[in-house]
């Protein structure tokens, strides 16, 4: 017997959602990067631009990566698909999630919600899609950063299954099997202070115990309060059902209005009165430093990809991905 969850929001994610004017919610009708959706399979039409690394808006840099020549993209795409059913192809839904589309906001920025307390949802607003690619492209390749030099505290986050893992799992298919006693599909959000450190908060998007399986069918809140201050979030998802090659049930899963307030004034490089200044500018690719004779450009792996003695340097000719930057005692996570 199945128990789908659809009733996903409570009283208090709708506090958490409204109670701070100046709490940020992610909106993709107000992104500054251009989202236009394929007419018949929703996604965005970037998804295979390899030009397109990241899609921007309001204070998010959610990162975006492709191999157009190859069909192949990770990270986060963006997607309108409000279509459910089961495919003869499960792969075609892979822009798709099972709520049937994204988020309804109110006129004040708070989520819309029916009387028995479940978002609202319309096939007319877009939402992302994450396929979690850690096991071919390396660590932290579903993450967002903030494009304004700022530290943020989340509030809380909407997610939902991928409508390819939802049938993957209830079903099976030619990578994966159906889910039976003992297996569980669980998303991790990852939030990293500007020191490095982390603090996480775990979900179950499915999980099969006692011969029932549970799994997430609408937009589920998740409240996100507890990761503190952070300059960015990351997601990784955690399968049982595993081979040689990695996890077997496809590592999608659908996210939208994650909101989050400014941690005061700070900036991510802001340590210390007289600390080095380090900032961005995404569209000429320029990193510039003051304050300090000496930066360094790290990976996501810890290891130091260049250095530049120079106030102002060039990254352009850097692999798309997440870097930190390092001058001094400040440093900065940026999306290339």
């Amino acid at each position: 017997m199945n128990k789908f969850i659809t009733l996903s929001i409570s009283l208090f994610g709708t506090l958490m959602m409204s109670a701070q004017t100046d709490v940020v919610t992610l909106d993709l009708t107000k992104a500054s990067t251009p989202l236009t959706f394929d007419a018949e399979s929703g996604k965005w039409d970037g998804t295979y631009d390899d030009d397109a690394e990241s899609i921007e808006s309001q204070c998010f840099s959610i990162v975006h990566n492709s191999m157009g020549e190859w069909s192949t993209w990770w990270g986060f795409t963006a997607s309108t698909s409000h279509d459910n059913t089961r495919p003869e192809n499960t792969l075609t839904h892979q822009w798709s999630n099972m709520a049937q589309g994204g988020i309804v906001l109110n006129e004040d920025g708070t989520v819309k919600v029916d009387e028995n307390g479940t978002p609202v949802v319309s096939a007319e607003v877009p939402y992302l899609v994450s396929f979690v690619a850690d096991n071919m492209f390396g660590p932290h390749s579903s993450s967002i950063v903030f494009n304004d030099g700022k530290l943020y505290e989340p509030q809380g986050i909407y997610v939902n299954l991928n409508s390819y893992t939802y049938y993957s799992i209830e079903y099976g298919d030619s990578f994966a099997r159906a889910f039976h006693n003992g297996d569980s599909f669980k998303l991790t959000i990852h939030g990293v202070d500007k020191d490095g450190s982390e603090k996480t908060v775990e979900t179950l998007l499915a999980s099969y115990t006692n011969g029932d399986l549970t799994i997430n069918r609408g937009w589920k809140y998740v409240d996100l309060s507890s990761l503190g201050t952070v300059n960015e979030l990351y997601f990784t998802l955690d399968t049982t059902d595993t081979g040689a090659y990695g996890p077997n049930t496809p590592c999608y899963f659908c996210m939208d209005k994650l909101s989050v307030k400014p941690a005061g004034s700070a900036a991510v490089n802001s340590v210390s009165a007289d600390a080095p200044t380090l900032s961005y500018d995404r569209y000429t690719k320029t990193v510039t430093v003051g304050g300090a004779d000496f930066a360094a450009v790290y990976n996501s792996a810890g290891l130091m990809v260049m250095s530049s003695d120079e106030p102002s340097f060039s990254i352009s000719s850097l692999d798309a991905g997440v870097y930190v930057v390092k001058a001094g005692n400040s440093s900065m996570k940026i999306a290339k």
